[in-house]
Formats: structure tokens, C-alpha cells, sequence
């Protein structure tokens, strides 16, 4: 004896778009994001970053292009679904982007990295 599948639920049923679980999970992952970067920021991996290090911030790296991604390939529910859509692909691209950045500058011992800027503007 067999159970049937059970019927897929209709367009209008589904409590949370598409759209909206790929920002949620691009959110997450930027928090993990800020915390490799924030690792990066020790004084024992400033400039002499390990294989282990530069490993992650492939690996985050990979997840946010991918949430990103898939973010920017799914469709909203709705108008302000659409434009929480829209800021939240142009912000996941912008993060990739300062996380790579900052991470490379980190692991190097490169500067001026995106942090060290934003110090000099604020005056510390």
C-alpha cells in the first residue's frame, strides 16, 4: 500500500515568494560575510592570510554570488515586493563586491581596503 502524493499547492496558497526566501538568505549570508571579514581584520591574519582563510572568503564569496543570483532570477509577489526585489540585487552585487575587495586587502595586507577608507573619511 502506497500513500499518493499529495496535490502541489496552488500560486496563491505559498505564504512567502520565491523572491523573498532568496533576500532573506542573501541577508544571512552577508551577515557571515561581515564575519569573515571581520576575522580578517585580526592582527594575526592581517596581510599573512593562511590557505584556510583565503578558502572562506571563496566560499562566501561563491554563496552571496549565488544568492544573488537567484535573487535577481526569481520574480516578486508584488509592486513593493518588486522594488525590495530590485534594492536587494543591486545591494547583494554591491556587497560581493566590498566583501571581495576587503577581504582580498585584508588577506594582503593591501591598502587602502574598504574599511581603512571609510576610517580616514570618519577622521579615526
Amino acid at each position: 500500500m502506497t500513500i499518493p502524493p499529495k496535490p502541489p499547492a496552488p500560486q496563491d496558497e505559498r505564504p512567502l515568494s520565491r523572491a523573498a526566501f532568496f533576500g532573506w538568505g542573501l541577508g544571512f549570508i552577508a551577515l557571515i560575510a561581515l564575519s569573515v571579514v571581520g576575522l580578517g581584520h585580526s592582527p594575526q591574519i592581517r596581510g599573512a592570510a593562511n590557505l584556510q582563510y583565503w578558502v572562506v572568503v571563496a566560499l562566501v564569496g561563491a554563496a552571496v554570488a549565488a544568492a544573488t543570483l537567484a535573487l535577481a532570477r526569481s520574480e516578486a509577489a508584488s509592486r513593493v515586493g518588486d522594488l525590495a526585489h530590485r534594492v536587494g540585487v543591486a545591494l547583494g552585487g554591491a556587497g560581493l563586491a566590498l566583501f571581495l575587495w576587503e577581504a582580498v586587502a585584508v588577506g594582503r595586507g593591501l591598502s587602502p581596503s574598504p574599511v581603512g577608507i571609510a576610517a580616514r573619511l570618519l577622521g579615526y
